[in-house]
Parts: C-alpha cells; structure tokens; sequence
C-alpha cells in the first residue's frame, strides 16, 4: 500500500512540478537553467523534499481524529509554514527571530534549495548564512527524514485507537 502511495505521491509531484515550470515559461517568459548541474541538484532536493514530506504527511496523520477534521487541523500549520519559509515571502524581509524559528523546520531548507537552482548566484547573499547552503539543506532534510520515519512507524495505525 505504501509503496504505491508513494509512488502516486512522486508521480503527482513530478506532473505538478512539470506544470508549474512550463506555466513558469510560457506564461511569465521564466529563463530556466541551463547548467546540467542545476538539474541534478533540482532531482536530489525535489526527490530528498518529497520522501521527507511524505513521511511527515503521514506522522501528522494521528493528529486529526477524522477525516472531516484533518483539513481544519493540517492547513493551518502548512499554510504557516509556508508563510515563515520563504515560500510567499522573500525569506530575508522576515525578522531574524523568525528565520531563526522557520530554520527548525525541513520547508524552509526545501525552499533554500529550490532558490538555488532557480534563482541566481548572487541571490544567494540574501539567505541567512550569505550562501545556499546546500550541505545544510541536504543535512536538514535528512534529519526530517529520519524524524518522519520514526513519527510515522510510531504513530500510523491502520485503525485508530479509541
């Protein structure tokens, strides 16, 4: 069941992400990437998010008690935290407490890397440490992993307890 699960997750990112970047270019003339290298880290970072993510999606699964509910409890702590990653706002207008607090969780590091293939280099000084980072995105996501897979083997129950 998992394995397909995960495999329709992977799919549905790859279609959204294709989607996004040919909307990207089509509609707001987004120069790409040119250099390969940047593809390549594109992959390792878009498929590290999105087995990271995924496991946390389901550790947070425990935390609604129904179907109905799980909206009203999961978008709330998505939407913050998109809002304090450099998601929707340019991470560097945030005040530095903020960045400290966003710093802990694995969407702002998705997000650092993301700017680093997509945006120029000289972007870069704009980030908290002056530089992508990259070992620290990959650093952090790793650890995100590892605590969804641990969330997720501790708390997952085909059946709900009562």
């Amino acid at each position: 069941y998992f394995i397909g699960k995960a495999g329709q997750v992977l799919l549905t990112a790859v279609l959204q992400a294709a989607l996004v970047i040919a909307f990207a270019v089509v509609v707001f003339q987004v120069e790409l990437p040119t250099d390969p290298e940047l593809w390549l880290r594109f992959a390792w970072i878009f498929v590290l998010g999105i087995v990271t993510m995924t496991l946390l999606g389901i550790a947070l699964s425990s935390l609604p008690r129904s179907g109905r509910s799980a909206t009203a409890v999961v978008l709330p702590i998505s939407l913050l935290l998109q809002f304090i990653s450099g998601v929707y706002l340019q991470f560097s207008m945030l005040p530095e407490w903020l960045q400290n607090v966003a710093s802990l969780f694995p969407l702002k590091w998705l997000a650092q890397g993301m700017r680093s293939v997509f945006l120029p280099e000289h972007f870069a000084e704009a980030e908290q440490a002056g530089t992508w980072d990259l070992g620290m995105v990959a650093l952090m996501l790793a650890v995100w992993l590892v605590v969804g897979l641990i969330g997720s083997l501790l708390t997952f129950r085909w059946v709900r307890r009562s």
